[in-house]
């Protein structure tokens, strides 16, 4: 299905939020695959939408729609994305220009494009968002959390034993 959708599939620009280059996963408008251009050919991130956790349990219809933008490796620091430091280049032992984005003009252009999703009130998160991982606010929200440890010495009770008869 997939194999399908990605040779079928076209860009679209979804003008809502000023991206110029999207794909709808779904056709839903629940994730989008959006190109993010400048750090390495065919660098990409996600924007999904999703609802607020603070909702009352309801219909999804009637609960607060909330999007999360996954930048990847579009920025490797917040103080880049809100102006504080710009991103860094250096000299190689030969003297070569390095920088950490394959194409520095085009990952300035999406950094930008980053900046204007967020100040819309679209959560963004980056691959090494130090910043964002360290708020206690969202200690809860990575895989596994929330999830009871157990010690060894609790019994707890296999659930298959109780159709199979065993203990």
């Amino acid at each position: 299905m997939l194999q399908t959708f990605f040779t079928t599939a076209e860009w679209c620009e979804l003008e809502a939020f000023g991206l110029p280059r999207t794909m709808d996963i779904f056709n839903d408008g629940s994730l989008h695959i959006v190109d993010a251009p400048g750090h390495l050919p065919g660098h990409i991130n996600l924007l999904a939408r999703t609802y607020a956790d603070n909702c009352a349990p309801g219909s999804l219809d009637d609960r607060e729609i909330h999007y999360v933008y996954l930048a990847g490796d579009t920025c490797h620091d917040r103080r880049i994305l809100n102006g504080e430091k710009e991103i860094s280049e250096w000299r190689d032992a030969e003297g070569h220009a390095c920088c950490i984005h394959t194409d520095r003009a085009q990952a300035e252009k999406s950094i930008e494009m980053v900046r204007r999703l967020e100040a819309k009130g679209v959560e963004v998160i980056f691959a090494h968002d130090v910043e964002w991982e360290q708020r206690i606010d969202n200690e809860t929200r990575f895989w596994g959390a929330g999830v009871s440890e157990w010690s060894a010495d609790e019994q707890v009770e296999d659930p298959s034993s109780e159709r199979s008869g065993t203990t």
